[in-house]
């Protein structure tokens, strides 16, 4: 058995029997972990207040070779994430930004760039950012950092050089260029020159330079559908939350 300690972020929390929850959190160092709160349920617990939905914390830990679930014995509240949660999209996109790490960051290996992107969005959006700008720069670096979407510089296919308009090929995700793209007979995806310059421009230019000259609305709704037909792709399924998130705020 060893003991550790991390700043880590809470992306899930289930109730387990009458006094404990089951945790799945993230660590820069260990990647997802899983484990049991053991007593998080009683009145008095000293999680109280600590394991909130996308909070960062210091969390430590005890784990047995062998054994899927880490035994959470501590955790401390480093930053919450309440503010983003005070309202329902916020909910929705909070549970949307857990479930990629969820699905997508390995467990019990190092992932410190997911853990900085997680940490970077969650900061910008208590910060104020707009929140579609903030979800289409997640999206793009999740599909980026997990090498499933490469940043559009040259064609997939003849390896020459992207310039304002390209199409992602439905069957593989691939990129390719204007020509390319138009000798393909099968399904396809259109990216315009503003689609484009926001995939390149997320590659160079923090969250917040990408704030101060912002993508317009169609700029961002393209590309939210890009990453969801090339997320599918790989997947071969569609992220819970995403379908949960455009079912309720379409009827509101």
């Amino acid at each position: 058995m060893r003991v550790l300690t991390a700043a880590a972020f809470v992306l899930d929390v289930i109730n387990l029997h009458e006094r404990d929850r089951i945790v799945a959190f993230l660590t820069a160092e260990h990647g997802q972990k899983r484990g049991v709160a053991r007593g998080a349920r009683a009145k008095y617990s000293r999680f109280a207040g600590q394991l909130q939905p996308l909070a960062k914390v210091e969390v430590t830990w005890f784990e047995k070779e062998g054994r899927d679930l880490v035994r959470v014995n501590d955790a401390s509240l480093v930053r919450p994430a309440a503010p983003l949660q005070a309202d329902l999209e916020g909910i929705l996109l909070g549970a949307y930004l857990a479930e990629h790490m969820k699905v997508f960051a390995p467990e019990n290996e190092a992932a410190p760039r997911l853990f900085r992107l997680l940490d970077a969005t969650l900061e910008a959006l208590l910060a104020g950012a707009d929140r579609a700008l903030a979800a289409r720069y997640y999206e793009i670096w999740m599909l980026r950092l997990t090498g499933i979407f490469p940043a559009p510089r040259e064609c997939q296919a003849c390896g020459r050089a992207i310039a304002e308009r390209a199409f992602v090929l439905a069957r593989d995700a691939e990129i390719v260029c204007a020509e390319c793209g138009a000798g393909h007979h099968g399904e396809r995806f259109e990216i315009g020159a503003e689609v484009l310059e926001l995939l390149r421009r997320s590659a160079r230019e923090s969250l917040a330079e990408l704030g101060r000259r912002p993508p317009s609305g169609a700029a961002l709704a393209r590309a939210e559908e890009l990453c969801a037909r090339v997320r599918r792709v790989f997947l071969q399924d569609e992220l819970k939350s995403y379908e949960v998130m455009g079912r309720t705020l379409a009827s509101l």
